[in-house]
């Protein structure tokens, strides 16, 4: 944690730097390649989520993020498993698990699961993306959002990996992307279209003390004002850390953590399933 607090960047030194002003938005949409989709590799990552008030740090959670590449229906695809363990509260771990194509990261489905310490009960809820609209998963047992569907204006992208999909993309000095998200079962926001930024460049250290040179994305989520800001490393475009404002003031921050000795087992096993 002293490591991760010392590491917290000075935002008026880093919105300093430069920004095209001619730059326009690339239009980014559902099927083609993504330019350096590579960068995705087969592994684990892991953050710590706190937020900042004052001079109080309060831990939230930790989320594991494990990628790999497995046949899937007859074809490579993408699997990604991200697990929430909270470190308060009634929660005792959410389950995020879904696949994508390959290359373009076009969603295929979704499937939540939520348990709760006190009751040991499993909430499932699973989704599939389709080209106009997003629906429940009716062969999933369990499902209770199997009813579920919501109408989308085009082709979305999955926005609980927001992260990784940046790291597919050719981040570079003035690049600016229109990218079309929606959050799986959320009836209330339809698909919509976010806009994140290149601001330039800042050197941070990380979890696992050297210092990485990032490229500095900002995105307001469609508000008056910038809301994140994140530091993707330059050379492997993996995400070291967020910083988002909350409506309070308060600052949550989502900091990679250092690999644990057995990631590297994982990883190995994540790359021969590839």
């Amino acid at each position: 944690m002293r490591l991760l607090l010392a590491a917290l960047p000075v935002w008026a030194a880093s919105m300093a730097l430069t920004v095209r002003a001619d730059a326009s938005d690339v239009r980014q949409t559902v099927g083609p390649p993504l330019a350096r989709f590579s960068l995705l590799e087969p592994g684990v990552h892991r953050y710590l989520r706190y937020t900042i008030t004052g001079a109080k740090r309060t831990a939230v959670d930790i989320w594991t993020r494990t990628i790999t590449f497995e046949p899937r229906d007859g074809k490579q695809s993408m699997h990604i498993v991200m697990r929430w363990d909270e470190v308060g509260g009634p929660v005792a771990y959410l389950e995020q698990d879904s696949w994508f194509d390959t290359k373009s990261f076009k969603p295929q489905t979704h499937v939540r699961t939520l348990k709760r310490t006190a009751s040991d009960s499993l909430e499932i809820g699973g989704y599939r993306f389709l080209p106009d609209k997003i629906v429940g998963m009716s062969e999933l047992p369990d499902n209770l959002r199997k009813d579920f569907t919501i109408a989308s204006s085009e082709p979305a992208f999955n926005f609980e990996y927001d992260m990784e999909f940046l790291q597919a993309l050719p981040l570079s000095t003035g690049y600016s992307v229109s990218i079309p998200f929606y959050d799986p079962g959320d009836a209330q926001t339809p698909t919509a279209r976010y806009t994140f930024k290149v601001a330039g460049s800042d050197r941070i250290r990380g979890a696992d003390g050297p210092s990485h040179e990032c490229w500095l994305v900002t995105a307001d989520y469609n508000t008056p004002k910038i809301q994140s800001r994140f530091w993707f490393d330059k050379k492997t475009q993996v995400m070291i850390r967020e910083e988002q404002v909350r409506d309070d003031g308060s600052i949550l921050v989502k900091s990679l953590l250092a690999p644990e000795s057995a990631d590297a087992t994982v990883a190995g096993e994540a790359a021969r399933k590839s």
